[in-house]
């Protein structure tokens, strides 16, 4: 029987351009496992250090693209798919970050290339049906951040606590 791992985030970064929203796609490098493939920002929860599933967001965004987020919201649903390497099938919350308009990104080594995409051109180069959902989920809900629609939830890191294991 597969087992069931939830140890992956994935973060949907957003910004409002004078076309609507745009969201920032990351190129893997050459040499990776997923070489050349376009994905959203993703990674790892530290389990030995006891981070949460939101901290491991905040964390990734930094260390992938050097920004910060204005705003934070949880993708109500989390993604999932199944690795046969592993037998695993896996459960991966997902947020959206909401940067600034300006916002300069900074790749890390784990990136070759970036761009800033209409949600259709995000949608059209992704490998990943999960992952095509959920950027379809953010644009849709995020059309108008002032007035986040329905699929997200908006919620402020500086508010919460990790909880006590």
């Amino acid at each position: 029987m597969p087992r069931l791992r939830s140890n992956i985030v994935a973060v949907y970064v957003v910004r409002t351009s004078a076309m609507g929203i745009e969201l920032l796609m990351l190129q893997r490098p050459t040499g990776h496992r997923f070489a050349g493939a376009w994905q959203a920002v993703g990674g790892h929860i530290e389990e030995r250090a006891g981070e949460t599933a939101w901290q491991a967001a905040i964390r990734e965004l930094r260390e992938e693209t050097g920004l910060e987020a204005r705003r934070w919201f949880r993708l109500d649903r989390p993604e999932s798919f199944y690795n046969p390497d592993n037998d695993t099938i896996y459960l991966v919350p997902a947020f959206a970050a909401l940067v600034s308009s300006d916002a300069q990104v900074t790749l890390s080594d784990e990136h070759q290339a970036f761009r800033w995409q209409t949600p259709d051109a995000a949608t059209a180069g992704v490998d990943w049906a999960a992952m095509r959902d959920s950027l379809l989920l953010v644009a849709d809900a995020l059309a108008d951040p002032a007035r986040p629609g329905l699929g997200v939830t908006a919620f402020d890191p500086s508010q919460l606590s990790p909880p006590q294991r």
